[in-house]
Parts: C-alpha cells; structure tokens; sequence
C-alpha cells in the first residue's frame, strides 16, 4: 500500500504540479488563475519555479490558496473547462480526490472524450483505489491514440504500484519514445534507467522543458 501512494504521489507531481500555476487557466475577465498569462498553455508537468514549491508539501498552504483562487474563478465562470481542469489538478495536490473527480467530470461535461481529463480522472480513481476502472479507462484512451504519452506513463505508475515491473517499464519507454525532451518523456526514460540500475530517476539539477 505504501508503494501505491508513493507512486501516485510521484506521477501527480510531475504531471500536474505546474497546472495549478503554469496553465492558462483565466477569470472571467481574463486574467490569469494559477500565475500564467491568459490564454498560455504548458505542457504537463512542467518544471516552472512555482511549481516546485506547490508540489512541496511544506505548501500546503498555497496549495489551499490555490484551491481557493480557482473555485472563485470557476463559480464566475462555470462552464470553462480549462479552469475545472487546472482546480481539479489542485484538488489532487490537496488529495482532495472527490472533488476532483468532480471537477474533471464537469471538464468532460464540456469538452466531451477529452483525453488529458480522463486520463487524470482515471489517476484519481487509482488513488482511491480503483485499480481495474483506472486501468480500463487509460487503456481505451491509448487504443483511441496510441501516441497519448501522459496516458502511457499513468498506466506505468498503476502497474508499478501492482508490482508489474516489466509491465510498467514498457509503458514508462513508451511515453519516453513519444517525446523524449518532454518533461514526461525525461522523467519516462529516468524510470526505465532506475529499473534497469543505470542512474537515479530524479531529473537533471537545472533541467528544462
């Protein structure tokens, strides 16, 4: 159970961190939610300096902030799904995972097969538990697009965390291949070499997207 956690934990970090702060979520008049400029979008996960420090837990707090700043924005405009998804990835990072599941829900409500909310809400369902409808559902969005790197490396923290190492290496060389300078497919490749005993999986001191 400890290593379930863990991974979950480690896969939210890198893969939504920097959307409470670095995604283009806006107001309703336009300005900027979670610290990026309106209408600005970065890939998931990205290593911006806010970022780093919401995924602390030592902020907890801002994470709450956080939290707080976007259920005022989606109230003002309920049916943005950009802003529902980045509140949801804050939810996550709260480990406030219903809420979550219910703002990636209202996501989906608006951009109806999205495969970054399903992918995330199918996360959400791993951190509660739901082992067989997470994999279920990451796998019917990777036999719509092979190619989906966020879903490939979600699969692997699922089959890690079920002790299939093999099982979750191949998906962590696959979400490598998509992209490889990405920060997934960075953080991807750092996997496969931990498990084949060639370096730490912890990104490169001053690394970029």
């Amino acid at each position: 159970m400890r290593r379930h956690y863990l991974l979950f934990g480690l896969g939210t970090a890198v893969v939504v961190a920097a959307a409470i702060v670095a995604v283009g979520a806006t107001s309703g008049d336009g300005s900027a939610v979670g610290g990026a400029t309106a209408g600005q979008t970065l890939p998931p996960g990205h290593p911006s300096s806010g970022a780093t420090s919401v995924a602390a837990g030592s902020a907890s707090g801002q994470v709450e902030q956080t939290i707080a700043r976007l259920q005022k924005a989606s109230a003002a405009d309920p049916h943005n799904a950009s802003i529902l998804m980045s509140l949801g990835d804050a939810y996550v990072l709260g480990a406030r995972y219903r809420q979550a599941e219910r703002a990636y829900r209202g996501a989906l409500a608006y951009r109806p097969g999205d495969a970054t909310a399903t992918v995330r809400l199918a996360m959400v369902w791993h951190a509660e538990g739901q082992i067989k409808r997470a994999t279920a559902s990451l796998g019917a969005v990777l036999a719509k697009d092979p190619r989906q790197q966020e879903a490939h490396y979600s699969l692997a923290i699922i089959l890690f965390s079920q002790n299939d190492i093999a099982g979750a290496k191949t998906q962590w060389a696959a979400a490598a291949r998509i992209a490889p300078k990405s920060t997934i497919g960075r953080r991807s490749q750092g996997f496969v070499d931990l498990l084949e005993g060639k370096q730490s999986a912890e990104p490169e001191p001053g690394s970029s997207n």
